[in-house]
């Protein structure tokens, strides 16, 4: 098996996810036509088009909420969310819609 980085790990994983399933989206701040910041998703665009692979707005809440969305009517997102400090301002997505949306 050949050695890689996490990165190229985690590029593979969505690569060989968006091969199989129309259905998975990739999102985030610039990880569209930049491959976002640590180029996790370089080439994805290219490869899979704008309408699966696509810039967010600088949003963390709006990436996850929508990304909830998106999962709720059927699709698979897999969002970006650059750093670990940015992902507080979405936690009231994950902790009042995410986790509730199952009893609702």
């Amino acid at each position: 098996m050949p050695r890689r980085t996490m990165i190229e790990a985690i590029r593979d994983a969505m690569d060989v996810s968006m091969g199989r399933d129309n259905k998975v989206i990739v999102y985030g701040e610039d990880v569209g036509f930049f491959g976002g910041v640590f180029r996790a998703t370089q080439g994805l665009q290219a490869k899979y088009g704008k309408s699966r692979c696509f810039d967010a707005p600088i949003s963390e809440s709006g990436i996850v909420g929508s990304a909830i969305g998106m999962a709720a009517y059927g699709l698979r997102p897999c969002v970006e969310v650059q750093f670990a400090d940015y992902v507080y301002p979405a936690y009231d997505q994950i902790v009042s819609e995410a986790a509730r949306l199952r009893y609702r």
